[in-house]
């Protein structure tokens, strides 16, 4: 197929599957109310989209923007160096390690491949991070040695240059909401603070990762 051929397909099968789901939501289907967050107008100017139109839409969701650019300054390998409490009551647990982080899919996710040792075992860790267009929010999995989940966070930034990640962790003890605050010192050191939520609302500082460039 010609890049015309395909732009033209990819376009129709995009109004087409635009206007099946405008006919699922229709008032004839008391079951579906529509797309959460999409308003009867919105769902309108979807059907009187053009092919074009369409396409362009498509284009500008999957466009890398100033955002994905800031995440470009996590690129590199560095040296990590890790604190983290398991008791409040016994000195934090502090050990080293490296990381690598790289573009992946043309500049839209990094990914982020970590390793070091905890309590005397090797332990690797999986992130990929991007910048989600439509929902205007920055979005990152992790995975790692010591879970079989995979984990899901959002967030943004925040006063101070700071980017701020929520999402639950997994313990033996149950589900648990946690953040981690990511902010450079430097071109060439940034800092990971890990938050856990306590009974009582408030946040504890159970760990830091302090990288820098290798």
């Amino acid at each position: 197929m010609k890049r015309t051929s395909i732009i033209a397909f990819a376009a129709g099968a995009l109004a087409t599957g635009s206007l099946a789901l405008l006919i699922a939501t229709g008032p004839e289907h008391e079951d579906h109310k529509g797309m959460d967050g999409v308003t009867p107008d919105e769902m309108q100017e979807m059907q009187e989209m053009s092919p074009e139109e369409m396409m362009a839409a498509v284009a500008k969701l999957a466009t890398p923007n100033e955002y994905h650019k800031a995440l470009g300054a996590m690129v590199g390998n560095w040296k990590a160096k890790t604190s983290f409490i398991m008791d409040p009551a016994q000195p934090a647990m502090e050990g080293e390690g490296s990381m690598t982080v790289e573009w992946i899919l043309g500049g839209r996710y990094i990914q982020s491949s970590f390793k070091t040792e905890f309590m005397g075992e090797p332990f690797e860790g999986l992130g990929f991070t991007g910048y989600d267009v439509a929902h205007e929010e920055f979005i990152s999995t992790w995975m790692d040695t010591m879970s079989t989940k995979i984990m899901l966070m959002t967030g943004g930034e925040e006063a101070g240059d700071a980017l701020v990640m929520h999402g639950t962790a997994t313990t033996p003890m149950g589900d648990n909401p946690m953040k981690i605050v990511s902010k450079f010192t430097d071109a060439n050191t940034w800092v990971d603070s890990f938050y856990d939520k306590m009974p009582d609302g408030t946040w504890y500082n159970s760990g830091t990762i302090t990288y820098t460039r290798d």
